[in-house]
């Protein structure tokens, strides 16, 4: 069992990063108190990997640095090739416990357990918007104590703000989260709010029919970075 899987609690200056191909992942491990609670939790120990998160984790990018797998409970994402990379893993659809229909994520939220075994730069988080469409925000945090957000909107990922914070476990694993507060978004690590972001993507005119506002995970730079115990539910 990895370190992630022993840890359930638990920042960059502007910068160009290219794009790796899409990572879509999602076996759904459902959950529901008494068929009341509307949770998805995902902790990637299933036997058949491909119904992760839903089945939307692909785990062989064509013409990417990155490899995707599981590994002792954990999704990890591994480059060891291009120090300005970033993947994403859009989660577009879920199907939440005692339902029949899926439903887009472009209002829901997203939580996961990452921890960050980076060169230099990067870190793992969660993202709010499409990794596809191109235009999202994302909060990563690294292994040094440093949370760093990431915003795309057009050809180019930038990190726009990198910042060292004391709620962030250095070397450790932490819980990275997010929600929507009109038109910005409040990043938290392990339950802090660290950071509110000015962000008015998530509308249905920027929507189209594969879910192309929604949520999703996503690493950058040199390393290696794990995911577990993600968790989706409605945005309050």
């Amino acid at each position: 069992m990895s370190f992630i899987k022993r840890c359930s609690t638990a920042a960059f200056a502007s910068l160009t990063l290219s794009i790796c191909a899409p990572l879509s992942v999602l076996a759904q491990e459902q959950s529901a108190e008494g068929g009341q609670t509307e949770i998805i939790i995902e902790t990637f120990e299933g036997e058949d990997q491909s119904l992760m998160l839903g089945g939307q984790i692909f785990f062989n990018p064509s013409k990417s640095d990155w490899v995707i797998y599981v590994s002792d409970g954990d999704l990890v994402m591994e480059n060891r090739k291009s120090p300005q990379s970033l993947h994403f893993n859009d989660v577009a659809w879920v199907k939440f416990p005692e339902t029949d229909s899926i439903e887009s994520t472009e209002n829901m939220v997203i939580s996961a357990v990452v921890e960050s075994g980076n060169e230099a730069q990067g870190g793992a988080g969660v993202l709010v918007g499409s990794g596809k469409s191109g235009k999202y925000l994302a909060l990563a945090v690294d292994g040094q104590g440093r949370f760093h957000v990431l915003k795309k909107d057009g050809r180019q990922l930038r990190a726009v703000h990198s910042a060292k914070h004391d709620v962030i476990n250095v070397g450790e694993a932490n819980e990275v989260s997010f929600q929507v507060r009109g038109a910005h978004v409040l990043f938290f690590v392990n339950g802090v709010k660290v950071i509110q972001v000015p962000y008015s993507k998530r509308s249905t005119n920027s929507r189209n029919d594969g879910g192309g506002t929604g949520i999703g995970l996503a690493a950058f730079g040199l390393g290696i970075f794990r995911f577990d115990q993600v968790e989706i539910t409605r945005a309050n």
